[in-house]
């Protein structure tokens, strides 16, 4: 019986060509930039138009910061297809030393445009993509991603701070913070803060976006 039905059945199988790119990274702030570099290699063979690029890159940052726990790993994740492109950003519990460090183990986290408004508490475990096609990039993205964007700060760059700590200091004289009340507001101990002015360390990944809500700023490497 199910083979008669099989062969009444006339719809012809549709094979569709998709070339699938991904890599790990370590889930803190200096990753960002291999990360984007990334982006912009994967980018480069997408359908989309150069504003599509634009905002799936910029949806990629957004899911960064969703998608980042305190330790482990970003594993970022591109399907393209002939007319569109789909991205998974997801986060792991395995610690990475090197970008080029392969799997992404136990307690991933799969964040998507369309997913980012719950997806950060980790809430909604199930898999998710970013999907944008070429007929209408900006309003597909404007759609799917939280409306709301902060000011970015490119570090390193003309015009703005040389690296965190810098950014760090200026951001408590603007708003008149000290380190003690900053520390209240980040969730992190005065010690934390203490040593992200001193250049010490850095902030994780998922300080970042902690910093966004309390500066409306996203300092970025």
């Amino acid at each position: 019986m199910a083979a008669a039905e099989f062969q009444q059945d006339p719809s012809p199988i549709e094979v569709v060509p998709v070339v699938v790119l991904s890599q790990s990274f370590p889930a803190r702030p200096s990753s960002i930039p291999d990360i984007r570099s990334f982006v912009r290699r994967c980018l480069a063979e997408s359908p989309l138009t150069e504003e599509g690029n634009r905002e799936v890159s910029e949806v990629v940052f957004r899911a960064l910061l969703d998608a980042a726990g305190p330790t482990g790993s970003i594993h970022v994740a591109f399907r393209i297809f002939p007319e569109h492109v789909e991205v998974d950003v997801l986060h792991s519990d395995t610690q990475l030393t090197r970008p080029e460090d392969a799997g992404t183990g136990d307690g991933r986290l799969p964040v998507s445009g369309r997913d980012l408004g719950r997806a950060g508490g980790g809430a909604d475990p199930r898999p998710a993509a970013i999907r944008l096609a070429p007929a209408a990039p900006a309003r597909t993205a404007a759609a799917s991603a939280d409306p709301v964007r902060p000011a970015t700060v490119q570090l390193g760059q003309p015009g703005h701070p040389a690296n965190f700590a810098e950014w760090m200091t200026s951001a408590l004289r603007r708003e008149g913070m000290t380190q003690e009340a900053a520390a209240r507001q980040l969730g992190v101990s005065v010690k934390t803060v203490s040593r992200w002015v001193g250049g010490t360390t850095e902030p994780r990944m998922r300080d970042l976006r902690r910093i966004q809500e309390v500066f409306g700023e996203v300092p970025l490497p």
